[in-house]
């Protein structure tokens, strides 16, 4: 019960401007969930602080009161009415009333869903496709919380091992992959993308685990460089297939199947800053998932993108080089919602349509086979994941001029 109060504190946090949620852990995460009398939601007045030593409290939501009808109408008077003063963005006044949504618990609180037997008769879970407990499309009110620390995704995650590996105990899991997080000063993106990913991996029983790269240093970024590295690195714990994951893409589905694709599967095809549309055949940016013999194939990402933009439509001409075909999820399970963030533009457009120019050309000495152009310098095992510093060696000088 207390997780799923811990749930219901995390998702509400996204109540701001005049109405917030404080979750108060009397006896912190841990013990918290040994105890499951001992955590409150309450819903207070921001104004009231400056005012007095203690927030006046509106609502007191234990899981009794979760249930209750007055609760869940006050929230929405507190909540939805007034912020509608206060946000003009449609789309985040709806994950807004989403999360008022949430309030009402009763189901997920009272009503635990029946055992479904997932199993198949040889023992392996079946595809993903004809598993029977996913929630088809997902509520969104999560892409609003702000802080997210991971103690509290592991404390509500205890099941997690080392680098946030986790394999299903009711059928054996058909695929091991790793997922593949290019980073760089997105420390809160990163924790709600692994908190919001964790269940939808968890339900589609898959075998996985969560790898952040993270280029070593504040020189210009070689994405290409630190995700070849961190293939390397995911080959070395015997997966069957990664995935690369832009930090701020989040699916809106979980129908959309994260599982090894027979050939490259490009799952961030349908994004909402880009309006749904899949712009142009070589585009593979946001989500990528490849088998670890198709990636070798294509020889990974070039090495020669430096600064922003680029590699990953280099990517897209390697493969379709190959004569493989760029499979895409159904344009209605496949959507994903991009968190908004400072836009930056291409460095020097004028090197990266060069490159591009050439693509085909490169893929037999650019890329994956060029293992000194970077260097693994640290990997921490954290309790979410894996953590890599990679160094990436000099910037050619013709990039920094051009920065």
């Amino acid at each position: 019960m207390c997780q799923a109060r811990l749930e219901l504190c995390q998702r509400a946090q996204v109540l701001r401007h005049r109405a917030e949620v404080k979750c108060l852990h009397l006896l912190g995460f841990t013990q918290c969930l040994s105890s499951p009398n001992n955590s409150q939601c309450f819903f207070y007045n921001k104004k009231y602080q400056k005012k007095q030593d203690k927030p006046q409290l509106l609502i007191a939501a234990t899981e009794e009161q979760v249930r209750s009808v007055d609760v869940v109408q006050q929230s929405k008077n507190i909540g939805v009415a007034e912020r509608e003063h206060d946000i003009k963005d449609p789309v985040e006044l709806e994950i807004a009333r989403q999360t008022l949504t949430f309030l009402n618990m009763e189901d997920a609180v009272t009503k635990p869903k029946p055992h479904v037997k997932i199993a198949q008769e040889d023992g392996s879970c079946p595809a993903v496709e004809r598993i029977p407990d996913l929630q088809g499309a997902l509520p969104q009110a999560t892409l609003l919380i702000q802080n997210l620390q991971e103690g509290e995704v592991h404390a509500v995650h205890p099941e997690l091992g080392p680098g946030g590996s986790w394999k299903p105990n009711d059928c054996q899991a058909r695929d091991k992959i790793a997922v593949i997080i290019p980073y760089r000063d997105r420390q809160t993106h990163l924790t709600r993308l692994i908190d919001f990913l964790i269940p939808i991996l968890q339900r589609q029983r898959l075998d996985f685990r969560f790898i952040v790269t993270e280029q070593y240093g504040n020189d210009l970024f070689n994405k290409g460089r630190i995700m070849n590295a961190a293939f390397i690195f995911a080959e070395s714990l015997g997966v069957d297939c990664v995935v690369f994951h832009d930090v701020d893409m989040f699916p809106q589905d979980d129908r959309n199947p994260y599982s090894c694709p027979p050939g490259p599967r490009h799952l961030g095809a349908f994004v909402s800053n880009l309006g749904y549309q899949l712009w142009y055949k070589e585009i593979v940016g946001g989500v990528l998932a490849v088998s670890m013999a198709d990636y070798r194939a294509v020889n990974g990402y070039s090495n020669q993108f430096w600064a922003w933009g680029g590699e990953d439509d280099d990517m897209g001409q390697r493969i379709l080089s190959l004569n493989y075909t760029i499979e895409r999820p159904n344009p209605e399970t496949g959507r994903y919602s991009m968190l908004k963030h400072v836009k930056r533009k291409r460095t020097a457009p004028k090197l990266i349509y060069k490159l591009l120019g050439n693509s085909a050309n490169r893929v037999a000495y650019d890329g994956l086979n060029e293992t000194d152009k970077w260097t693994i310098r640290k990997v921490t095992t954290r309790p979410l994941y894996y953590h890599l510093y990679v160094d990436v060696g000099p910037v050619p000088e013709e990039w920094r001029a051009k920065a």
